[in-house]
């Protein structure tokens, strides 16, 4: 097979913005809000006292455990919104190769103790030479392989059930640990803010803001740490398989089709959001990691269209 110009891997020289922009953007919008809510209270009385249900404490610490409980639970709902109810726009495609590695969701302790963070399945494939173009158009980065023909990969995600159950789980368990986390950050802020500290009193309200705002926000990431584990519990689902039921492992043979897009989430490289089908074809009888002559030669028919780059 004579294969065209190879791309070049790494960085394309252009940028691509990240999925997790639309949490940076409610953080800083609530931020601000903060801010300017803090600057009337600043300017109109410092020890301005707020009553709740019989809990009372300066206003700057309500605020404070209120900002800490809100921007929390925004970064919680924003990765489970991206996670799985954004629907970009993406461009039907279809490209073969060989599985260098299949990486499974919930895969470290961080997922584990971040369930709302968890990644859904990937599989990395290194594409025959005939699906580079592929790789390359609309691409602010260009995965390739470690092989010594450095040959480019494309990956590609399967939604998990377990993920976005994790992900609504974590918003329901957030949401309830946003209300608790208010009143015991306005409690142990209170606290503090009565202190007697004399001349230090503006120190202890500082203390008081920011021991608000940090147990506000931890209450809320116990929530989703509860109700993700449980979420993920209840949903259903395995790892990656192809269309006949059979679980992916690195040497597949595969056929993938589903939609292409630039992904911030993978520096950019163009990745499938998600993959709707996958024909398995047999295994590679050679070594990890995989050159793009390995499928070149050895899986002459695929289940993809004829192509014309």
């Amino acid at each position: 097979m004579t294969c065209p110009r190879q791309p070049t891997c790494g960085s394309q020289g252009t940028t691509s913005s990240s999925s997790t922009s639309g949490v940076l953007s409610d953080i800083a919008w609530l931020l601000g809000l903060v801010g300017t809510v803090t600057t009337v209270v600043g300017l109109f009385g410092k020890t301005a006292v707020f009553t709740l249900l019989g809990i009372s404490a300066p206003v700057v610490v309500w605020i404070a455990a209120v900002a800490g409980a809100l921007i929390t639970f925004a970064v919680v709902l924003d990765f489970y919104r991206l996670r799985c109810l954004s629907h970009p726009d993406t461009l039907a495609a279809c490209s073969a190769g060989v599985v260098e590695r299949v990486v499974p969701s919930f895969g470290s302790a961080t997922d584990e103790l971040f369930p709302f963070t968890a990644m859904h399945d990937r599989i990395d494939v290194v594409v025959k030479c005939v699906y580079w173009f592929l790789v390359e158009n609309g691409a602010a980065f260009v995965q390739c392989n470690s092989d010594a023909d450095t040959s480019p990969i494309l990956r590609g995600y399967y939604k998990s059930a377990k993920v976005c159950g994790a992900g609504l789980g974590s918003t329901i368990g957030a949401g309830v640990g946003a209300v608790v986390g208010t009143f015991l950050g306005v409690l142990a802020g209170g606290a503090i803010a009565s202190l007697a500290c004399g001349p230090f009193a503006w120190l202890c309200l500082i203390l008081a803001v920011l021991v608000a705002l940090i147990v506000a926000a931890v209450c809320v990431l116990i929530g989703a740490l509860a109700g993700g584990q449980i979420g993920k519990a209840a949903a259903s689902g395995g790892p990656p398989a192809a269309d006949d039921g059979s679980v992916l492992s690195t040497s597949d043979y595969v056929t993938t089709k589903g939609g292409l897009l630039t992904s911030g989430d993978d520096d950019g490289a163009r990745v499938y959001w998600f993959v709707t089908m996958t024909t398995l074809h047999g295994h590679s009888a050679a070594a990890s990691p995989f050159s793009h002559r390995d499928p070149d030669d050895n899986l002459l028919m695929d289940a993809c269209p004829v192509v014309i780059p």
